[in-house]
């Protein structure tokens, strides 16, 4: 059995097209220079949408109807009103999840560093044939896998977290209809 490989950058890409708008995010494309300068890498996109777009009780109320627009308007800023306790907690928990995905992002970032710098100098230790610095190698390799996948764990937890309150809010929005 043979599985196909899922187009992955396509997906995150739609995903980041078809969010954007909805969250009150200027399109990436239209202020290249500030994404490229904050951004680095798709890692520090994700961060950037997360610190732009983590702020879901502030998002402007529009309406694009021109006959029922004030009304749709009204009854948003309602719905908006009666959410208030359950928008500012997912705020606050949006807040947290980006500053914890920012600082594992930069552990990660200065332990690769770190990995790099070391490979480097054991390589030189190596050449004159140390077997302490091989095993100091492997047990750093072994470290850095080891991190690295607790940060894939935590990701994923909080992928699952944001499912969940995304769930519990729409059940929210449907007692109140």
């Amino acid at each position: 059995m043979q599985y196909e490989e899922i187009p992955t950058q396509q997906i995150i890409d739609k995903l980041r097209q078809s969010l954007e708008p909805q969250i009150g995010i200027a399109d990436s494309r239209l202020s290249g220079i500030e994404n490229s300068a904050i951004a680095r890498d798709e890692d520090d996109e994700d961060i950037a949408l997360l610190k732009t777009g983590f702020d879901i009780y502030n998002v402007p109320i529009t309406s694009y109807q021109r006959q029922l627009g004030s009304a749709v308007i009204a009854v948003r800023k309602i719905v908006r009103k009666l959410l208030r306790p359950v928008l500012e907690r997912q705020v606050i928990y949006n807040f947290a999840n980006t500053r914890v995905v920012q600082t594992l992002s930069r552990q990660l970032q200065k332990l690769q560093e770190d990995q790099q710098n070391l490979e480097r100098k054991i390589q030189g230790e190596l050449s004159s044939g140390c077997p302490e610095v091989k095993a100091q190698l492997e047990t750093q390799q072994k470290a850095i896998a080891d991190f690295t996948s607790e940060v894939e764990q935590i990701k994923a937890v909080q992928q699952e977290h944001t499912a969940i309150l995304e769930k519990i809010t729409a059940q929210l929005l449907d007692r109140q209809k």
